[in-house]
């Protein structure tokens, strides 16, 4: 079985970033000899993703069976080209998805568990691994420090101080409460924001931003004989594809988990 094409985005509690990061690993996961499916299981939240390269659906869990079935069948195919992202919603939906994959027995995942360093956190996603460990053994965990405000070691671990814990305030560890293989960090950033309103993704972007910048002085010639307004608005953009780039640069080490 080729568990390296499915990736799953599991943590019982909401609103730490899942969809964030489902867009984040398309991006790093992206070849163009690639299909990439992303599949929003959520009864909470109905995203909406424009992409002329991603194939985004979003479904409520009721829906969620056959669905399911289809990301093990071709878990099962030797086309490494097919790539399934699974972004659980959270609370019950989290725990909801990783029950019908055991019930599937569909083990041997690629699971990524995103936290921001608020205690609440921290204590889903030991919930959220203990359930993940509890019916696959060769599960590969990822922890995933969200909305990093720098990716300093000693900066991570005050930031976090819920997960590494201080000796100065008397709190205590809590890393080996937490179960996982590899941790990754994902600096804090607006970007995603802006994405959101304009209902882009990230991959999208990305693209084009490298498209951008590589013939920077043919679209800013081009962008030049339209106007002074249009340059301005136009180069808004290339500002923007220019930290997409930055970004994705910063969480490349995530791709250390994406090799399966």
């Amino acid at each position: 079985m080729n568990t390296s094409n499915t990736h799953i985005i599991p943590q019982t509690k909401g609103g730490v970033g899942k969809t964030v990061l489902s867009m984040i690993l398309a991006t790093l996961l992206y070849d163009k000899d690639k299909t990439i499916n992303i599949y929003e299981i959520d009864d909470n939240n109905n995203s909406e993703v424009k992409s002329n390269i991603l194939n985004f659906k979003s479904i409520e869990i009721k829906e969620s069976e056959e669905l399911l079935d289809e990301v093990y069948f071709d878990s099962f195919s030797e086309d490494e080209n097919i790539i399934n992202l699974v972004d659980c919603g959270g609370g019950n939906d989290t725990k909801s998805i990783l029950n019908k994959l055991s019930e599937n027995d569909m083990v041997g995942n690629n699971y990524y568990v995103p936290i921001f360093d608020d205690i609440d956190h921290i204590n889903n996603a030991i919930d959220t691994i203990k359930l993940i460990r509890g019916f696959d053994k060769d599960a590969n965990v990822n922890l995933i420090f969200n909305r990093c405000l720098s990716t300093e070691q000693k900066d991570i671990e005050a930031q976090f101080i819920g997960v590494f814990g201080s000796e100065e305030y008397e709190i205590e560890s809590r890393v080996k409460e937490l179960d996982y293989d590899n941790i990754f960090f994902i600096p804090n950033t607006n970007i995603f924001s802006i994405l959101k309103a304009k209902k882009i993704s990230l991959l999208d972007t990305y693209l084009h931003a490298i498209d951008l910048v590589s013939n920077k002085h043919e679209y800013q010639r081009k962008w030049q004989q339209e106007g002074k307004e249009s340059f301005s608005k136009k180069m808004k953009m290339f500002r923007l594809g220019k930290r997409v780039i930055e970004l994705i640069e910063d969480v490349a080490p995530l791709k250390k988990a994406l090799k399966g």
